[in-house]
This record gives C-alpha cells, sequence and structure tokens, in this order.
C-alpha cells in the first residue's frame, strides 16, 4: 500500500483521522469521555476511557461499533472473558481494540478504545 504525501510530511495526520473517527462513533454511540484522550508523538496510538451515558436505551457499545463500521472499519471479532466484551475491528493499517466493562460493577462501567498503527514499532 502507499503512503501518502501527507503521512510522510506529518506521520500523525493519520492518527488524527483515526482519532476524528473515534470521536464522531462515541458521541453518536452514547458514550462519555472520562479523561483525556490518549495519544503519542509518533501518532501510533489513539485511545479513549469512556462511560455511558445513559444505562437506558440502546447498547451504546453497539451503537458506536455500528457507527465504526459505517465508517469503514470492518474484520470484527467479538469475544467475552470474565463479563468483558472484546472487539476488535481494523481500518487502514489500524487495530482497534474495544473493551466493554460494562457488566462489571467494580469497573464502574468503563469501556477502553484503543487503536494502534500496525506499522509501528514497539519501544
Amino acid at each position: 500500500m502507499a503512503t501518502s504525501t501527507t503521512e510522510v510530511a506529518d506521520p500523525a495526520a493519520k492518527a488524527r483521522d483515526i482519532e476524528k473517527d473515534l470521536k464522531a462513533a462515541v458521541r453518536g454511540g452514547g458514550l462519555s469521555l472520562v479523561d483525556e484522550p490518549t495519544r503519542d508523538e509518533r501518532g501510533c496510538v489513539v485511545g479513549y476511557l469512556l462511560q455511558p451515558l445513559s444505562q437506558n436505551g440502546p447498547d451504546p457499545v453497539d451503537a458506536t461499533i455500528t457507527s465504526l463500521n459505517d465508517d469503514g472499519w470492518g474484520g470484527e471479532r467479538r469475544t467475552q472473558v470474565n463479563g468483558m466484551r472484546r472487539v476488535t475491528l481494523t481500518k487502514e493499517g489500524w487495530t482497534l481494540r474495544v473493551r466493554d466493562y460494562s457488566a462489571q460493577r467494580a469497573k464502574r462501567g468503563f469501556v477502553a478504545l484503543l487503536a494502534t498503527k500496525a506499522s509501528c514499532k514497539q519501544s
């Protein structure tokens, strides 16, 4: 896959695009930001810690995932481990991991989204 000139000139440009995708899906899904987004200076990671805005109505995690699917995120894989729902999606060399702790009262209903760029080396 070819690298765009924008991505070469500004390696964090795609990370900002990914962040916009996530923000739009989160807002539309009914989740609220708990803390500042996680980012790294290399443009390799974008993450959010969230909580559902309401306990009533449609599942905000499913609504967020549906919005991400509509925006081109695919390859969905779902698992359930000890009451934690995990969903993995991919888009343009990025992997998004969604961890839904809303069924675990000890975790205070948090939802974590972490997108990582596949081409970044671990430091």
